[in-house]
């Protein structure tokens, strides 16, 4: 089997950087709240959320990349989804339990409108219901995990074939759900489930496509699709995943050739973050609570465009800083132990 050469550094730095603006999004309320209204701030995180799109194409593209290497086996196969469930799950139950702790001692009664199991098992997508409500994108990639075992199925050379008929199904199922209001729509053929497959696509065919020329169709396209998406604010569904999904397709094909022609490698510092990301998106609402429930909020609370904006800032660091050392000394040691990783002499 061929062995992938890629580095992957500029993909690392995408996953840090659609991890804060998650971040962003999820604290600028409090960035009001402070006080604050500079507006390149609000045009930035109003729309952090769309890293949630990055992240979903960025794991399809990853799966293919350390799978398609392999040989097609069940033991192969049980080993791809015994390490993501161990990849999922370990990293988000230990803040499953810190905010479900956090609710009961602040506000028990919102347990009721809950769906604790729903939560504990990334089995309800619907963030209302949920206990760590970023969990609901947690829930797709569970599920995509799941169908990407059924790859190891086929020889590589007949995924060149599935792979696509498969999407053709999810997109056809999605557009009758979407132009017939009758036909239920379902989380089994979200919209969603098109962006991680997108990524699959993506490295099947990054042969073809790695073209220095590529990076100015790419740029293209992104500001297109951007453009159109906040213009007319298709926040959810199909229409998201037609402009902003197809934009976060973009940007991580842009990334992955910026690489390949060595226009650009990103440091060690988005390395490290990339890591973290996973830790950074699944620990920020606890900090954030955290920061306004000990009374930091009030601290920076002025009319100013500086000391808010240093409130925002301290709140991203304390994120990141928790980040990294959470994901060097407890989860990458937890998940090592699990799978049975043995680091080389």
């Amino acid at each position: 089997m061929k062995k992938n050469t890629l580095l992957l550094s500029n993909i690392q730095m995408l996953r840090a950087l659609a991890a804060i603006a998650v971040v962003l999004h999820h604290s600028y309320p409090h960035y009001v709240a402070m006080g604050g209204n500079l507006p390149i701030v609000g045009a930035v995180s109003q729309w952090g959320f769309l890293g949630v799109d990055i992240f979903f194409v960025i794991s399809g593209f990853i799966m293919a990349y350390t799978t398609f290497n392999k040989e097609r086996t069940f033991d192969n196969a049980k080993t791809f989804l015994k390490h993501r469930l161990f990849r999922i799950y370990l990293g988000y139950w230990p803040f499953f339990l810190m905010m479900l702790f956090a609710i009961y001692w602040t506000n028990p009664q919102k347990l009721e409108s809950l769906d604790i199991f729903g939560s504990l098992f990334l089995l309800n997508s619907n963030m209302f219901q949920l206990v760590l409500p970023i969990s609901w994108s947690l829930s797709y990639e569970l599920y995509f995990y799941i169908l990407f075992v059924f790859t190891f199925l086929f020889s590589i050379r007949y995924l060149y074939v599935v792979i696509p008929i498969f999407i053709l199904i999810i997109l056809s199922l999605a557009l009758y759900a979407f132009f017939n209001v009758e036909f239920p729509h379902s989380f089994f053929y979200s919209p969603f489930i098109l962006e991680f497959f997108s990524g699959v696509l993506l490295y099947m065919y990054k042969e073809h496509i790695m073209k220095t020329w590529v990076l100015f169709v790419a740029v293209v396209v992104i500001v297109v699709a951007y453009g159109y998406g906040i213009e007319h604010e298709l926040k959810n569904g199909l229409y998201r995943v037609t402009s902003f999904g197809i934009g976060a397709l973009f940007i991580v094909l842009s990334a992955l050739i910026l690489e390949e022609k060595n226009l650009f490698h990103a440091g060690k510092v988005f390395e490290d973050l990339g890591n973290a990301s996973y830790t950074l998106y699944l620990s920020h609402l606890i900090i954030i609570q955290v920061f306004y429930s000990f009374g930091l909020r009030s601290v920076f609370t002025m009319q100013s465009d500086i000391v808010p904006l240093v409130g925002l800032l301290l709140l991203l660091f304390i994120c990141i800083a928790f980040s990294l050392i959470y994901y060097r000394k407890i989860e990458k040691p937890i998940y090592q132990k699990a799978i049975g990783y043995r680091k080389k002499s």
